[in-house]
């Protein structure tokens, strides 16, 4: 019982430094990720160190439901391995500890993470995902940061376009200057130019002041348009000198306004188990509303009953009586002598009933979409949980087989594993909404592959049977090396 215990504690305490290691290590990546795709909109727009910081903290709570599984994955792996590699697992199994034994430990601490994940995502995510994409969707939005540069028009100001020539090295005087106003929204009517002019802020920052010295202003009202020919008409232009202009920019629209987080609500990824429950089952009950208006709609125009014979409603005419024909043969209808009214009533009628189908499937196509994207986005709240438990008899038992510890071999076998992981995982989630396969397959599908394997490398492992020897890469190796002398 001592030596259990003792075990207990030495593996436990082993694998949660290499935890918190490798969940800060696929924390960096996915960040790093992040920033690369989204550089575009986060550089050049000016913005506080805070804004980023705060940006990069948030997707890095984000990411923690997706970069705790490998984590989990790689810790075990390692911690595992380097117990098979130093000889101390043979050494428990001599004792009479199993290796499950070994890793129970460990099992129960990744069932408390597991379990605290799912309560992390179901109640802390959502929070976390509104503030982040509230934030994403400013900053995308705002203005870039007002950098005027030589010989290029900067349309940042509304309104105005400016080019300059060359800039001082103060920033401030800058020659060859040209300014389009387009603020009244008609064309290039009016154009300012001087050789020489000054930029800079108010004391308290909130305006541009912009002024020109001994320039020109040109103001054009053209007559006539395009398409008129008319040479009788001219144009006009009229220029003026000054020795000083001056015009003042609000600043306003460069700083980011932060949009009202409610917004952005409506969202799968902002919402619990329970709101996600509400909002898919009234989804489905609205589709179902709606399938039964179409029947309705259907049976009006085309009612049948069991013989196959169309009951006709009564049919009024401007020029004849009211004439009212029950049970048409259907082998007869063409044989009827209908009138002109009568078929272009009959194909506006059917070309509306067309139009009616064609807007009631678009509208539930996105109804479905919406449904499939909650009732995924349950399941991926429980998948991502359970994943923890399932990598980690994976990378604990992959760590028996390799007896490989450290950051070598086990982070080469366990990101392939996570990368089977990844892929089963967006396969399945794309399937299932595309109605391939079931949702509850599709969004579980990496873990019906990945937990036979975790039972099957228990088993092997259990009763002493080598996967993979310890040599396995040079064993590989050498089979390359004798097919190179061969050949």
């Amino acid at each position: 019982m001592a030596i259990v215990k003792k075990v207990d504690k030495k593996v436990l305490s082993a694998f949660i430094l290499p935890l918190i290691i490798t969940y800060g290590l696929t924390t960096f990546i996915f960040v790093m990720q992040f920033l690369w795709k989204y550089i575009d909109d986060i550089v050049g727009k000016g913005l506080e160190m805070s804004l980023v910081l705060q940006l990069v903290k948030l997707f890095a709570v984000i990411i923690t439901p997706m970069s705790l599984p490998l984590a989990v994955l790689l810790a075990s792996n390692m911690v595992i391995g380097d117990l098979a590699e130093s000889n101390e697992l043979t050494a428990f199994k001599a004792s009479g500890v199993s290796v499950l034994r070994v890793m129970a430990s460990i099992l129960v601490f990744s069932v408390v993470l597991a379990g605290s994940a799912f309560y992390f995502s179901n109640y802390v995510l959502p929070k976390v995902n509104l503030k982040f994409y509230a934030l994403l969707y400013d900053i995308r939005k705002s203005k870039p940061a007002l950098d005027i540069q030589e010989g290029v028009f900067y349309r940042g100001l509304s309104g105005f376009a400016l080019k300059i020539d060359k800039k001082a090295a103060d920033n401030q005087t800058l020659y060859g200057i040209t300014v389009y106003d387009h603020s009244q929204n008609n064309g290039n009517k009016l154009l300012v130019l001087a050789d020489k002019g000054k930029i800079s802020l108010s004391n308290t920052g909130q305006f541009l002041i912009l002024e020109l010295y001994n320039g020109k202003q040109y103001q054009y009202d053209f007559k006539r348009n395009k398409n008129e020919v008319d040479k009788n008409i001219q144009d006009e232009a009229m220029e003026m000198h000054f020795k000083s202009w001056r015009k003042v920019f609000d600043l306003n629209e460069f700083q980011m306004k932060r949009t009202d987080e409610n917004l952005f609500k409506a969202n799968q990824v902002m919402y619990s188990i329970k709101q996600l429950n509400q909002e898919a089952d009234s989804l489905e009950r609205d589709m179902q509303g709606r399938w039964n208006v179409i029947y309705a709609t259907y049976n009006n125009y085309v009612p049948t009953n069991k013989k196959g014979t169309i009951i006709e409603q009564p049919i009024i005419e401007e020029d004849t009586t009211t004439t009212s024909i029950i049970n048409i043969d259907l082998n007869n209808v063409y044989n009827r002598n209908f009138t002109t009214g009568v078929t272009v009533k009959a194909q506006s009628s059917i070309n509306a009933f067309i139009q009616s189908i064609q807007s009631t499937q678009e509208d539930m196509s996105w109804r479905k979409a919406f449904y499939y994207a909650y009732v995924a986005e349950i399941y991926r709240k429980y998948m991502l949980s359970f994943a923890c438990i399932v990598l980690m008899i994976v990378g604990g038992m992959m760590g028996a087989i390799v007896r490989k510890g450290g950051f070598g071999v086990p982070i080469l076998v366990s990101v392939l594993y996570f990368v089977v992981f990844h892929v089963l995982n967006v396969t399945g989630e794309k399937l299932a909404k595309a109605e391939v396969i079931p949702m509850p397959i599709g969004m579980w599908l990496s873990t019906i592959v990945l937990l036979p394997l975790a039972i099957y490398l228990s088993y092997r492992t259990v009763n002493d049977a080598n996967v993979f020897s310890s040599n396995i890469f040079a064993t590989i190796k050498a089979k390359f090396k004798k097919k190179e002398n061969l050949n």
